[in-house]
């Protein structure tokens, strides 16, 4: 394994948020296999902000164990910011970003550094080849949202995950960025590098309860559309177009009904016309603001996030 990672350092970025109860348990396990496969890698952990003791079980292992290091928000800002915190925080050589919940196996790190040093790739990115044991509500939202994704912006992300190995120089593009809204699997399918697709089987959580749920997946799911396209805002055009389109059809008939005496009844088209054209506009103001607001968010330039404490 030392020839695998040639001198270099790695480092684990693992965000973490109300895990007290299985951080500890999770660390130790995560540790026992990759000292096992003859890996010892650093540990950086991004408290997003927890309201229990998550921060005390990280300051007692960095107290612990050489090579544990974390940062804690001053509020949940969230886990795409927290895995940006994660890797501009910390400096090595090769990066490796997973969850706390073991729900992305450590056993599968040492095959991504051979694929890594075989493949001579920047990023190995970790793709589910199947999706455990999720619901089937948060299945078809997560399928429903990666098609429409690739469909808008062209980033072909089906069943991808926030399990990555990266070299300094994929961290290096990343930190360029000074974007308040991210999407994080976003960010490194866009910057491009030599990258090589690496199916894993998603194990089961065995400790804690997760903290995604669709309506997260939902406003996730919107956050990367608006973060990486303006496509919607050209629904407007394309609506505008349609109803011109429709408008000059009833036109021509209204006036060949009055040119020839037809009767005119119309009433319930009317109305529908009116229901149809004011909910077009609404929905295209909708969309216009949404933008709009990300522009307030970004032009402001607040910090994307606050640390308050270091170990």
């Amino acid at each position: 394994m030392e020839a695998l990672l040639k001198g270099k350092s790695l480092v684990l970025v693992i965000p973490v948020y109300n895990e007290e109860k299985a951080l500890r348990a999770n660390f130790h396990e995560i540790k026992r296999l990759l000292a096992e496969d003859g890996i010892h890698p650093c540990f950086h952990f991004v408290d997003d902000g927890s309201r229990d003791g998550t921060w005390q079980v990280v300051s007692a292992l960095s107290s612990e164990y050489e090579g544990v290091t974390g940062i804690k928000f001053a509020r949940n800002f969230g886990k795409e910011i927290a895995l940006r915190a994660g890797v501009e925080s910390v400096d090595a050589d090769l990066y490796l970003t997973m969850d706390s919940d073991l729900q992305h196996p450590p056993r599968y790190i040492k095959d991504m550094l051979e694929v890594m040093a075989r493949e001579g790739c920047d990023i190995v990115d970790g793709v589910k080849a199947s999706r455990g044991h999720e619901s089937f509500k948060h299945r078809f939202v997560a399928k429903s949202f990666y098609k429409v994704l690739k469909s808008i912006t062209g980033l072909e992300m089906d069943n991808s995950s926030d399990f990555k190995l990266m070299n300094r120089q994929v961290i290096d593009a990343l930190r360029v960025f000074h974007e308040r809204n991210l999407f994080f699997r976003g960010i490194v399918s866009w910057v491009g590098f030599k990258t090589v697709k690496f199916p894993f089987e998603v194990d089961d959580r065995t400790l804690g309860e997760t903290h995604f749920s669709v309506g997260r997946l939902f406003l996730l799911a919107m956050s990367a559309i608006l973060s990486y396209t303006s496509k919607p805002l050209y629904l407007t055009i394309f609506s505008g177009i349609l109803f011109l389109l429709f408008a000059l059809i009833m036109g021509i008939q209204t006036l060949y009904n009055f040119f020839f005496g037809h009767a005119i009844s119309g009433f319930s088209t009317v109305i529908l016309l009116i229901l149809i054209t004011g909910s077009m506009i609404m929905l295209s103001l909708g969309i216009i603001g949404v933008y709009i607001a990300r522009i307030y968010e970004e032009i402001k330039r607040r910090p994307r996030y606050i640390i308050e404490r270091r170990v």
